[in-house]
């Protein structure tokens, strides 16, 4: 898999065999003659979604510049008893599992209970073959944010689990990111084969403080694919153990 990154797609045009071409540019190139090509069998158009809050203005309802509804962190809109969620408001990534927490919450909310949207971490999956799948702060991320970081990585590869399902075919790994100082995890990726099953591990590390001896003295049952969260983490230490 090939990833171009910095790149705006320009237009796309027919090709041989009943394939497309897709055009693309670096952000930063000026002259279209240093135009890149893709040849593929289909083009999917993946970015651009807005709300569909056309028309809500006319309630008094409040909207920011890009037609999402404006809501504090109970998702409370600017009138009294309504609220908005999902993929509709402005608090939270659009995606369904973000819309279904809201959801709920708002739900405990009108049952007079007291909840809040303030999550430490949203996990975010990309459903390709490999998955891609990611939580909390990139390594990058984390170093523009301050913290000194340390990483640890894990191949699927070397987990009998993944093997099984035939993961080497597409390859992958775990990626543990944590401050260097007290060890607190700061985020987790992961590249392959039904890597996203991993992720409430992660998510629930990120949302209660975990360090990574918190996970590193936790039993991992074997064979399963949670054990490379473990070595990953240990990894992270400097002492994995099924890894050269």
């Amino acid at each position: 898999m090939t990833v171009h990154t910095g790149v705006f797609a320009k237009g796309v045009e027919d090709a041989k065999g009943g394939k497309v071409q897709l055009n693309f540019i670096d952000k930063n190139e000026k002259d279209e003659k240093n135009m890149q090509h893709v040849i593929a069998d289909k083009v999917l158009v993946t970015v651009g979604r807005k709300p569909a809050s056309t028309g809500l203005e006319a309630t008094g309802v409040a909207m920011d510049e890009r037609g999402f509804v404006k809501v504090n962190e109970r998702c409370e809109t600017n009138m009294k008893g309504v609220y908005a969620i999902g993929d509709l408001c402005d608090s939270g990534e659009m995606l369904a599992h973000v819309a279904s927490f809201q959801g709920e919450m708002v739900a405990e909310l009108i049952a007079g209970h007291k909840r809040a949207y303030d999550p430490v971490a949203v996990p975010a999956i990309v459903f390709t073959e490999p998955e891609i799948v990611s939580v909390g702060l990139s390594p990058d991320q984390a170093k523009e944010a301050g913290h000194p970081v340390i990483t640890g990585k894990f191949p699927l590869a070397a987990n009998g689990r993944s093997l099984t399902q035939e993961a080497e075919k597409t390859g992958g790994f775990v990626r543990v990111v944590a401050r260097e100082d007290d060890h607190r995890i700061l985020g987790i990726q992961g590249v392959g084969t039904h890597i996203s099953e991993l992720v409430g591990e992660w998510t629930l590390a990120l949302e209660m403080g975990a360090v990574l001896e918190d996970i590193a003295h936790t039993i991992h049952a074997h064979p399963t694919m949670t054990e490379m969260t473990h070595e990953g983490v240990l990894d992270t230490l400097g002492h994995a153990i099924h890894k050269m």
